[in-house]
């Protein structure tokens, strides 16, 4: 016999340990694996071409008046042919998160962050309201970009084609 009573307490407590420090390392990989998935991620968006950061928020409905809006997320956004598509930061997949068609999109107004707005981040920025028409409705959210980035903005959203975003060229028909 051994230094230690065969005693089944401290042989079950001692299981239970090792099995409980086995479940933390895994669940410590699995972490580092997600953490470093959303980092690369990350890298990935950045190095496309025409990537800027943009914040978004949808509004709600308009009701006496008054528009209830979400909270402002931080994200990435791109142009991508006839797309205008953002990213959340924190999101496993490459693909976008809200895809908006150029021929569905029409900028409401655009203004220098207020009060009002309660934007967080990128101050000295321009708040844009944007309307959204999507099978028959029409939706409204509001992005905050940079100075130059809504310039490129209002030139990528007047460079439609004319007749609209189905429109077909000689060369296609």
């Amino acid at each position: 016999m051994g230094p230690f009573p065969a005693d089944p307490v401290v042989a079950m407590l001692s299981g239970v340990g090792f099995e409980f420090g086995l479940v933390l390392l895994v669940l410590a990989v699995a972490m580092i694996l997600v953490m470093g998935w959303l980092l690369i991620r990350h890298q990935l968006l950045l190095r496309r071409r025409g990537v800027f950061v943009c914040g978004l928020r949808l509004l709600g409905s308009e009701r006496a008046g008054e528009q209830r809006a979400s909270a402002w997320m931080l994200g990435v956004a791109q142009y991508c042919g006839g797309d205008f598509r953002w990213y959340r930061p924190i999101n496993p997949l490459l693909t976008p998160s809200l895809v908006m068609h150029r021929g569905e999109l029409e900028m409401v107004e655009h203004h220098r962050p207020t009060p009002s707005d309660d934007i967080p981040f990128l101050l000295g920025s321009q708040v844009v309201t944007l309307s959204i028409a999507t099978g028959g409705k029409w939706r409204r959210c509001q992005v905050v970009l940079d100075q130059q980035i809504l310039t490129g903005m209002m030139s990528w959203l007047e460079a439609a084609p004319p007749g609209g975003a189905n429109y077909l060229s000689a060369r296609t028909i």
